[in-house]
């Protein structure tokens, strides 16, 4: 199952009401991070949205977390800028929602994420759960 940077963020902030249900998410069978995760977290410490501390501890501690729970993160391929261009113009998704919908497209892996945009890429081969109903 494909995770993106929502759940990522939420498994990582234990003052997080769905923590543990996000924490579920990284620990299920076969779980794999969009490619984007990781510069969508930086891009988004960088601009101040994301409070970060001292960002080689926090990178630190997101590469033992997904070590912890054996994710795998999924290397980039052309295939989901195509798809990416095709979903942000189509859909009016954000940047990184439309590469993250790709790359659930191109692998025909449901994507777990608390973001229901997702839910408008159905007929387009996308699937999204809701982390609540694992």
């Amino acid at each position: 199952m494909l995770f993106e940077t929502d759940v990522l963020l939420t498994a990582l902030n234990s003052k997080d009401p769905l923590n543990s249900i996000a924490l579920k998410v990284l620990s299920g069978e076969a779980a794999l991070l969009s490619p984007y995760s990781l510069l969508e977290m930086n891009l988004l410490a960088r601009a101040g949205k994301l409070k970060v501390l001292n960002y080689d501890d926090y990178a630190k501690n997101v590469g033992a977390m997904l070590s912890l729970y054996s994710v795998k993160i999924l290397g980039d391929k052309p295939q989901y800028h195509s798809f990416a261009r095709l979903f942000e113009s189509q859909f009016k998704l954000t940047f990184f929602d439309s590469l993250h919908a790709a790359v659930s497209r191109v692998e025909e892996e449901v994507l777990a994420s608390f973001d229901r945009v997702y839910d408008r890429l159905k007929a387009e081969g996308v699937k999204r759960i809701s982390p609540r109903d694992l």
